[in-house]
């Protein structure tokens, strides 16, 4: 079993999200609000900052497995190679224009339906897809990757952390006006827990939360930007999951520094 840091962490991540985003889902079927509104965007940030909040919640009640300190050591640690932030913030493109080229050998839709928004935008997206999406970071591989491994082996923590993480997302799919409404979730959850694999892989060669934010907020600056594969496209997203899973596992399988070592 996994210590109560991971336990606490779990419970209050989807203890908070849950009650969000549930609760957001019935008001904007009644009819009470919708996207943008004051109460919409509270419930939906509240949800999304879940593992933000309970990841302090989870350092918190369980100093006798780590201190605040130790835990901020990890957050805030930029002294690596500078070689991390180059691959931390490029990959995730890089990554993008892969599944569009194999996207398009599959399907020529693909690229004639690509529209990428001005690279002017990049800066602000990435700016704004930090708190969009990379303080989750706080908590997946803050909290739960590390502690996880220290019960189970790498890949058998990463791949349980990815499919929860994926989990979590659920209920997005039944909120009208987010940007997973209606989509198709085991093809999400295909992505998630091959991105899950290489943000884990990330974090053992660094130790580094602060890295995996960059990187999780630059996938989701990619797709902001529109260098994504459309998702009514099945094939191609299929060959885009399968992409990260693969480049995932195998850097994780691959390489065998204890978690924490510098790169």
């Amino acid at each position: 079993m996994a210590r109560r840091r991971a336990f606490i962490f779990v419970l209050a991540t989807f203890a908070i999200s849950l009650s969000a985003w549930w609760t957001l889902a019935g008001l904007v079927r009644s009819g009470i609000t919708s996207f943008g509104q004051p109460l919409f965007m509270t419930l939906y940030l509240l949800g999304g900052f879940s593992p933000t909040i309970a990841a302090y919640v989870s350092v918190a009640k369980t100093r006798d497995e780590g201190t605040l300190a130790e835990y901020h050591n990890r957050l805030f640690r930029w002294r690596v190679n500078p070689l991390w932030f180059v691959l931390a913030f490029g990959l995730p493109f890089a990554l993008a224009f892969a599944a569009i080229s194999m996207g398009g050998r599959l399907d020529p839709q693909v690229l004639d339906r690509i529209d990428v928004k001005p690279w002017s935008q990049v800066v602000p997206l990435f700016v704004t897809m930090i708190i969009g999406g990379g303080l989750e970071e706080l908590g997946w591989r803050g909290v739960a990757q590390p502690e996880l491994e220290r019960r189970i082996s790498r890949p058998a923590a990463t791949l349980l952390v990815g499919l929860v993480w994926a989990l979590w997302h659920f209920p997005l799919f039944s909120i009208p006006g987010v940007g997973q409404y209606q989509g198709n979730f085991p093809l999400f959850a295909l992505s998630t827990v091959g991105l899950g694999f290489i943000l884990a892989w990330i974090y053992a060669r660094t130790g580094s939360i602060l890295l995996c934010i960059i990187f999780h907020a630059a996938a989701n600056t990619a797709s902001a930007m529109g260098l994504s594969v459309p998702a009514d496209l099945t094939g191609p997203v299929v060959a885009d999951g399968v992409l990260k899973l693969v480049l995932g596992v195998a850097l994780v399988l691959a390489d065998r520094r204890p978690q924490g070592a510098e790169g």
